[in-house]
């Protein structure tokens, strides 16, 4: 065999500052192989090209999980959470909404109030406890959006918060931003162009972007008493190693570039296993997998997009579904059973979060909306596109530390429409600006709110919109 020389060096403890291999023998140890690429550029930063950016990688992100939730074609979330007016109380009606005429059941859900009929808060029930809903709260924020039937460019969805999130400090360990469902998305970046989002089509395109080299895969060259020694060996590296390091083009160099080696966090995770869902109990449990579940299964990789933004792997979780342009005629039961599946997506999201004992924001935003045949009737049909929409945000902490100071920003009014004059009402940026403002509060950073929303909010108005606290 020819990885002799490599692993007499990784099992001697003693001795691991004499890992020095030319390229041939790296080539020969399967360390380096021809075809080796990193997946994704800038995806992955080797420890040899460390920036402020990376440094900070290294170090486990203390700011929350962000995820996004993406219903693409214009959800009718005015159909399951309840609207109010600018004083708090209900409208009048609700008959273009599709919940008919007031006095209809209302329940309580995460702080906020749900119509009984919604099926998606029957979805999220369905998968996360009691327990968990009551560590996490929802606002929703009333604005226009433009639906797609005439839909006006400057009231488009630009709620991608992954550039503002970076610059915030929130960097993934091993990846950036993931992302599954990029064909139905349409959502656009805001104040900050993000780095590049890796999408998922499969499981495997998360393995191919980390770059594991035959070495340093499961069940490659290397065992695990191998792999520890070696992340022993990068973690100590110091600054002026690893500077000098990156004025050479020696084999070492070589090796660690091409194995997608950017911390020890890689290796001590147990190589791909420590991104993979399916080798986690608890993420079997939640999402219903089964161990040996395809690596192109879409809930497997809905499922990995929030274990790794919940263990700090990766910088931002967004997830798109499609089908949510459900208005047509006839009955109601296609839209309600898209909403069904949006809760459950919500649900096992926060129920994951509670199990793992991680704390979560979630963004579930979508492009337009529907208006329902007037009726009085709670099943009315949604009849075609309407401006007036809702965007949620949630916040999860696992010691239930979470409070609100209100669950809606921008309100409704009489007419069943958005009042377009909010701060909320008409413009996207103010919009991401509020999001991003509770984000940024949850995290002990509102300092660095004008510098990652410059032009939008100010100091009087953020104080209107952010109504997520910590206890």
């Amino acid at each position: 065999m020819k990885n002799d020389k490599l692993k007499k060096v990784l099992d001697n403890k003693s001795d691991v500052s004499s890992l020095k291999l030319s390229r041939r023998e790296l080539l020969e140890t399967g360390v380096l192989s021809f075809a080796a690429q990193v997946a994704v550029p800038g995806a992955v930063t080797s420890i040899l090209g460390m920036t402020s950016r990376a440094q900070a990688a290294d170090e486990p992100s203390s700011m929350v999980p962000f995820v996004t939730l993406g219903l693409s074609g214009g959800a009718a979330l005015h159909g399951n959470f309840v609207v109010k007016d600018k004083g708090g109380s209900l409208l009048p009606s609700y008959n273009k909404l599709g919940l008919g005429t007031t006095g209809f059941g209302i329940e309580k859900l995460m702080g906020a109030d749900f119509a009984v009929s919604s099926r998606l808060h029957q979805g999220i029930k369905s998968v996360a406890s009691p327990a968990t809903l009551g560590k996490a709260r929802l606002v929703a924020l009333c604005t226009d959006t433009a639906n797609d039937t005439n839909g006006q460019a400057a009231l488009r969805p630009f709620y991608d918060l992954s550039g503002p999130l970076e610059r915030a400090g929130l960097i993934g360990k091993v990846l950036p931003g993931v992302h599954q469902g990029a064909g139905a998305e349409n959502l656009r970046p805001v104040f900050t162009s993000p780095n590049t989002m890796l999408e998922l089509a499969s499981l495997d395109n998360m393995f191919g972007a980390l770059n594991y080299s035959s070495t340093l895969r499961d069940g490659g060259v290397l065992n695990a008493s191998q792999k520890r020694t070696l992340s022993s060996f990068i973690g100590k590296m110091t600054q002026t190693q690893i500077a000098r390091l990156n004025s050479k083009d020696d084999g070492l160099k070589l090796a660690l570039q091409e194995a997608g080696v950017k911390s020890a966090d890689i290796i001590k995770a147990g190589g791909a296993s420590g991104v993979d869902p399916r080798k986690d109990a608890i993420v079997r449990n939640v999402y219903q997998l089964a161990p040996d579940v395809a690596a192109n299964n879409a809930t497997a990789i809905t499922a990995g997009i929030v274990y790794n933004a919940l263990n700090g792997n990766i910088a931002h979780g967004r997830i798109t579904l499609s089908g949510y342009d459900y208005h047509s005629p006839g009955v109601r039961t296609a839209a309600d059973t898209k909403d069904f599946e949006a809760g459950v997506q919500i649900g096992r999201m926060l129920e994951l979060a509670n199990q793992m004992k991680k704390p979560l924001f979630l963004m579930i935003t979508t492009d337009g909306s529907c208006v329902s045949e007037v009726s009085e009737s709670a099943t009315a049909i949604w009849s075609s596109d309407y401006q007036s929409s809702l965007q949620f945000i949630i916040a999860f902490d696992p010691a239930g530390k979470i409070t609100s100071s209100g669950n809606q920003i921008g309100h409704y009014m009489t007419t069943q429409s958005v009042d377009n004059t909010t701060l909320v009402g008409s413009r996207p940026d103010y919009v991401a600006a509020a999001i991003l403002a509770n984000y940024l509060n949850l995290n002990y950073k509102m300092g660095m709110f004008k510098q990652l929303a410059p032009a939008t909010l100010q100091a009087d108005d953020v104080e209107k919109v952010v109504k997520l606290h910590v206890a």
